[in-house]
């Protein structure tokens, strides 16, 4: 069977009008955004590191906590979560962020990284070009706290006070799993993208 040179130029013809359409990036986008969800599964829900290690208990001086403290708390909010979280706190040693914590109505028990959800919301993809993409902080103070707790939970395993000065363990980064699930996204958009 002689070779079709036709049909060798309407796929590269086709190629570059995905390029020039911009469809390469949306599927870099569309993986990316997939690999942060499941990154984001892994920090704010399941609290683990890269490697699949917990983040710990918050450390610091303990103070009980009072019960009339609690009981102004519980005015300033309407969830029922949150009202019970609150009165289970009452007469526990508690740190004072754990104490604020509580307060909110957020779960004190182990470490987490969210308070607000500023932190979640914050890693955001941004398409460099046709063949680049990135998965980056949305603002300076954002990835300044990012850095700090990988630095402060790192302190604390290895026994020192939990300072957000030094180098810490990997959280905000895709771990093995979650690179491979991005991979394969954006191979399956690309094949998808080229053979229709």
């Amino acid at each position: 069977m002689p070779f079709d040179i036709k049909i060798l130029s309407d796929k590269i013809k086709k190629i570059k009008e995905s390029f020039e359409n911009g469809k390469f990036g949306d599927a870099l986008s569309v993986a990316l955004n997939a690999g942060n969800g499941l990154m984001q599964q892994r920090i704010f829900n399941d609290n683990l590191d890269i490697d699949g290690n917990g983040f710990g208990v918050y450390i610091g001086e303990k103070r009980k906590q009072s019960d009339r403290s609690q009981i102004k708390s519980l005015f300033g909010t309407k969830s029922k979560t949150d009202k019970k979280r609150i009165k289970a706190s009452a007469g526990l040693e508690l740190t004072y962020y754990q104490r604020k914590r509580a307060q909110k109505g957020r779960q004190i028990l182990k470490k987490d990284l969210e308070f607000f959800g500023g932190l979640r919301r914050s890693p955001e993809v941004v398409i460099e070009n046709e063949k680049e993409a990135a998965l980056q902080f949305n603002t300076i103070e954002s990835a300044k706290i990012a850095k700090g707790q990988e630095a402060q939970i790192t302190n604390i395993r290895n026994g020192k006070s939990g300072t957000t000065k030094g180098t810490g363990v990997k959280i905000f980064t895709f771990n093995d799993e979650e690179r491979k699930n991005v991979t394969e996204q954006g191979a399956l958009l690309i094949k998808e993208i080229l053979f229709k």
